[in-house]
């Protein structure tokens, strides 16, 4: 399946979190300690996450610590630039193809995670507990939004006029028509909406990065 990953700092912020400290410190300092099933549940969800960032292009593992204060789109991308009909550059999109078994195992570890913090004791809310205490970050709730905005259906007319951007392939502008500017708006809207559920100040500082 064909999913859209913008060139978004915020984005790659968070998704870089569901690795480290997460899925990486759950898979090498607390496997040995967990049932086999849940073992087996987070190797498989690690490893889906690591398909799924091999996939991207690799100038897309870019992030700051304060995303919103420090980061702005880079607007000389390594792949293309986007344009809208009235010519305005935009942030490029990179069509990026990921397994559907990817997502699963990441949405089957989301609810083993979820399911242990509402565990009153037992190995993997422990693990939970241990990993969020120096860090201020619930980062459950991070893989949550994370994947949410995984799951975003790409629009199909945008996912076309994207199939040949650098660096997959030759074209290194793309400007956008009306409806697939309309595409793009929406799927804007929902990708920063879904990073950022009930906070309404995150979502409309998000949502400027593209403006």
């Amino acid at each position: 399946m064909d999913i859209l990953i913008p060139e978004d700092p915020v984005f790659m912020t968070r998704f870089l979190e569901m690795e480290e400290p997460l899925l990486h410190s759950l898979y090498y300092l607390h496997l040995d300690y967990l049932l086999m099933d849940q073992a087996e549940t987070i190797r498989r969800a690690y490893e889906g996450w690591g398909s799924i960032q091999a996939a991207m292009p690799k100038f897309l593992s870019w992030h700051t610590p304060t995303a919103f204060e420090l980061a702005k789109p880079r607007w000389e991308s390594e792949g293309y630039r986007l344009h809208s009909p009235k010519g305005e550059q935009l942030i490029s999109l990179f069509t990026v193809e990921v397994s559907v078994e990817s997502i699963s195992d990441l949405t089957a570890c989301l609810a083993l995670l979820e399911g242990a913090e509402n565990d009153l004791g037992g190995p993997l809310a422990g693990a939970l507990q241990e990993i969020r205490e120096p860090r201020e970050r619930d980062l459950v709730d991070n893989f949550r939004r994370v994947l949410r905005a995984l799951q975003i259906p790409a629009p199909p007319a945008l996912l076309a006029a994207l199939e040949q951007a650098a660096p997959a392939g030759p074209q290194r502008e793309v400007s956008l028509d009306g409806g697939q500017h309309a595409e793009y708006v929406a799927y804007r809207d929902k990708f920063c909406f879904a990073l950022s559920t009930g906070e309404w100040f995150m979502y409309t500082m998000h949502r400027s990065l593209y403006l």
